[in-house]
């Protein structure tokens, strides 16, 4: 669910496909999927693309937003496009030793996502348009690992219409502006078999748990034609609970499998442990797929 300090190696391609699930009310359920593509630009920078499909977003916000913000769950809406999540790493500082590593990162990313998004909440994978940044530092030893993530998302704001409830007539122009948020994940690691190498083709089989974090600031709706132009309707928590400002942690216990130490397999299921998040249900399933591709340099 969230990358280590580690980098892609130089010259080499890795492709991940990967999923997540939820089911809403009325046995909606709610899928995402993703492609993403990773390169090592050097032995220290990676760099990675990541395009999203998923049934989460309307074409437009919903009609009675945003006084109402649950006119969308358990309707059943079609397949979109979000757009595509670029991200960049640099591994500036490395401690390596036999069996154990010291690593930290620096990352930075940006989504080019224009969507319908109604909720304060900022994603920059598949929800919202916006730049962000941090800091991610790794630990190994042995058969044990942990990483941890802090940074920042600095989502820009949505325009589009919000439609009139009487057929034909016009939408209301409006612009949404998402809370700026801090995120804070922690993950553990532990490699289950083989309890020592023999042979690198061996399956590696981890079990890991990761908590993910966020903390958010409130959304702020700005209609342009009604009243006096530009003039913030007033959000509260405690009228639109997905609208306010907010925070969670999440649990997502899982198991991996590495098979001839490239493929690799993960799935996991998602659960509130404090609050939650507004963007979906629970538990949230998440599968994935990758793998790295070797290319071998000509010799001139």
């Amino acid at each position: 669910m969230t990358e280590p300090a580690s980098s892609v190696p130089a010259g080499v391609l890795g492709i991940r496909a990967y999923s997540q699930s939820y089911a809403e009310v009325h046995h909606q359920f709610r899928n995402l999927f993703a492609l993403k593509a990773m390169y090592g630009v050097t032995a220290k920078l990676s760099v990675m693309v990541t395009g999203t499909v998923s049934n989460h977003h309307s074409k437009l916000l919903p009609p009675d937003f945003p006084d109402h913000n649950t006119p969308q769950i358990g309707v059943a809406l079609p397949y979109r496009f979000n757009g595509v999540h670029a991200y960049a790493k640099y591994r500036f500082l490395s401690k390596d030793a036999p069996k154990k590593h010291f690593r930290m990162a620096a990352y930075a990313e940006y989504g080019f996502v224009q969507v319908a998004h109604d909720e304060a909440e900022p994603s920059l994978l598949d929800d919202t348009r916006g730049f962000g940044a941090g800091i991610i530092t790794t630990y190994l030893s042995n058969r044990f690992a942990a990483s941890f993530t802090g940074g920042i998302v600095l989502p820009s704001a949505y325009k589009g219409d919000v439609p009139d409830f009487i057929p034909g007539l016009a939408g209301v122009p409006a612009r949404v502006e998402y809370g700026r948020a801090a995120v804070y994940n922690l993950s553990f690691g532990y490699r289950l078999f083989p309890h020592t190498y023999t042979d690198y083709n061996q399956t590696n089989w981890n079990v890991y748990v990761e908590f993910l974090g966020k903390s958010y600031e409130a959304a702020q709706i700005f209609f342009e034609n009604i009243g006096q132009p530009g003039s913030a309707y007033p959000v509260t928590g405690a009228a639109v609970p997905a609208l306010g400002a907010g925070h969670y942690v999440e649990i997502h216990p899982g198991i991996q499998a590495i098979i001839r130490s490239n493929l690799r397999l993960d799935v996991s299921v998602g659960f509130p442990l404090i609050r939650k998040s507004y963007t979906h249900f629970y538990p949230l399933y998440s599968v994935g797929i990758q793998r790295y591709f070797f290319f071998k340099k000509s010799r001139s």
